[in-house]
């Protein structure tokens, strides 16, 4: 019975019989390219390049499938169905017109392509309550509000920017996010 050493964690083991390392081969404790030695060996040489340790395989498992990646979709874009588009596109008009986002949730309550839009538009006239107010606020800050001259003109053209592509969108049928604010979805 020879006595052998095996490499793991780059140390060389305790001394064991060969059915003990045959039974760490085959268990999956020691790999097959683990080195061994005996006495009387010249060279530490890999387990598997040995003929008492040749068939000792560890079990295969299969592998595990990776699941897929998760991807986050898109806020809410309804499926593009022709009919309810057709029936409900001025009220998708309407949505960007300020306030009158309310008109397509009363009007259309059950049409997804209305209530998409309803949301950009209740986005587009929070994000303009906010600006106003801001301007507001930075109104009555002295020797700060003289940037409202600067503010005021870009915000209202961003807004009328906003407006203008939304009501594209409606009117061609799509569903398109607004750029910057279109991402909030508050109407479910």
């Amino acid at each position: 019975m020879s006595t052998w050493r095996y490499v793991q964690n780059g140390q060389p083991s305790a001394p064991v019989d060969t059915a003990a390392l045959q039974a760490l081969l085959t268990q999956g404790v020691v790999s097959p390219d683990s080195y061994v030695w005996k006495e009387g060996m010249t060279n530490w040489l890999a387990a598997k390049n040995l003929p008492e340790f040749a068939n000792c395989r560890p079990p295969t498992v299969p592998p595990v499938p990776a699941a897929p990646p998760k991807t986050v979709p898109p806020p809410t874009a309804p499926a593009n169905d022709a009919e309810d588009i057709e029936k409900n596109r001025v009220f998708a008009i309407l949505a960007y017109l300020w306030i009158l986002f309310v008109v397509g949730l009363v009007a259309a309550p059950s049409s997804k392509f209305a209530k998409y839009h309803c949301n950009q538009g209740l986005v587009l006239f929070l994000a303009s309550l906010i600006a106003l107010v801001g301007c507001l606020v930075i109104g009555f800050i002295p020797f700060v509000n003289f940037t409202l001259v600067l503010l005021v003109p870009v915000l209202w053209v961003g807004w009328l920017a906003l407006v203008v592509l939304g009501i594209v969108n409606a009117a061609g049928g799509q569903c398109r996010p607004l750029p910057a604010i279109g991402h909030f979805d508050l109407i479910k």
